[in-house]
């Protein structure tokens, strides 16, 4: 993994210079970590990537490590296992919160996406997309029975069960720490 991105990121990028004030040792460091943080992309956002890394190196200095890293989230989220901060969030007060209230794969799947910890108008905004989900999962567990549930609605309701199922190892996870301590 780390080859590929060398080879579609690294390599045609490899004229960029450090920052100025920044060691080599550190300016290395920093490369080693976007090397095997970036690996999760698929083959063409990190092309995607390189234009955009190249388009905001200003004087041909690589652009600081938090900004590719924001860069690279904005072209692809990192999958829900890499997502620290989503893992995080749902094993917090928050997070058991919303498991109890119902709106748990919602407020995951915003974590994901956005990062930052919602505030309240947002978290209102997911209590209603949980009301509309309820329905939503109701409708298509019916027009599966009836066997005319289409392919994107079947897809819709594996992808929310995927993320509960998420949840609730990871807030079954935090559980299981708490009693062995």
């Amino acid at each position: 993994m780390r080859a590929r991105v060398d080879m579609l990121l690294m390599q045609p990028l490899a004229g960029l210079a450090r920052k100025r004030g920044t060691s080599a040792e550190a300016h290395d460091k920093a490369m080693a970590r976007l090397r095997d943080w970036l690996t999760y992309m698929s083959d063409d956002n990190l092309r995607a990537m390189v234009d955009l890394i190249a388009r905001h190196a200003v004087k041909g200095v690589w652009p600081e490590e938090g900004l590719v890293r924001a860069w690279a989230m904005t072209i692809q989220c990192p999958p829900p296992r890499d997502s620290a901060y989503a893992q995080s969030l749902i094993k917090s007060a928050m997070g058991r919160q919303a498991m109890a209230e119902g709106w748990a794969v919602e407020l995951f799947q915003i974590a994901k996406k956005l990062g930052p910890p919602p505030g309240k108008y947002i978290i209102t905004r997911l209590k209603q997309d949980a009301d509309s989900n309820r329905h939503k999962r109701k409708v298509i567990r019916e027009n599966i029975e009836a066997g005319r549930a289409t392919l994107a609605e079947k897809q819709w309701l594996s992808v929310w069960h995927e993320d509960l199922a998420e949840i609730e190892a990871i807030q079954t996870a935090v559980t299981e720490e708490g009693t062995a301590a």
